[in-house]
């Protein structure tokens, strides 16, 4: 159903159209045609006005969801390159492992999970789980922006799938333990969806690299000292 603002555009049209026409007419030497003829031709050009007008909204609107797109994917990655997240990656990678086989960090994050008080850890201890924290909290928002088709899912993973897959795989412990300890299997799930799909993209994808052109020959001068 069309509304009464539709309705009133599309006789605006209409009756332009068909005034167009009748202009146009006898200027050209058109022989005299029957209103309803006339009626009908103005019918069939305004429908063509109305579906290029459409077809120009069309492309319009994918140019913006680009744009909007573009801007999401550096947004992300300015996340990547800020100070804090880099740090806390860092200690991540470093700290994480070791500190899950400590029973007091474990004791802190279980009783943290299931929201009973806290008991003291190291300054150093409570640094790596919050870094921890921060790290997996930035991969669940952008699985979540992926999930619901905010930004693109090949543009990201086309970037940081090795990253995601990485993380996931220093973090899956401590994942399993906060899941445990929680009784919530929906913690950082947008997380574990992100993974999923990182997984199958490497799988379909072993490299991103164009497939037919021609890639640059590299040489190693120090080959020999990968053997020692």
């Amino acid at each position: 159903m069309y509304s009464t603002v539709h309705r009133r555009r599309y006789g605006a049209a209409h009756a332009s159209v068909l005034g167009a026409v009748e202009f146009i007419r006898p200027r050209m030497g058109v022989p005299d045609l029957s209103l309803e003829l006339l009626s009908t031709l103005a019918s069939l050009l305004t429908v063509l006005i109305v579906g290029a007008t459409a077809i120009a909204a069309l492309g319009q609107l994918r140019h913006l969801r680009a744009g909007n797109q573009i801007n999401a994917v550096l947004a992300i990655g300015d996340k990547f390159t800020e100070s804090r997240f880099e740090q806390a990656r860092s200690l991540v990678n470093s700290r994480t492992a070791e500190a899950m086989n400590d029973p007091q960090f474990r004791a802190f994050v279980i009783a943290r999970a299931q929201r009973k008080p806290l008991p003291v850890i190291a300054a150093e201890m409570r640094a790596i789980l919050d870094a921890t924290n921060l790290t997996g909290n930035l991969f669940e928002e952008i699985g979540n922006l992926v999930k619901n088709g905010i930004v693109d899912e090949t543009l990201i993973l086309d970037v940081y799938c090795t990253q995601v897959v990485g993380m996931w795989g220093r973090l899956e412990s401590y994942i399993a333990l906060s899941r445990d300890a929680s009784n919530d299997i929906g913690l950082w799930d947008n997380f574990e969806y992100l993974t999923v799909r990182a997984r199958a993209f490497l799988a379909a994808h072993p490299t991103t690299y164009p497939k037919g052109v021609p890639r640059i020959q590299l040489t190693n001068p120090w080959h020999d000292e990968l053997k020692t």
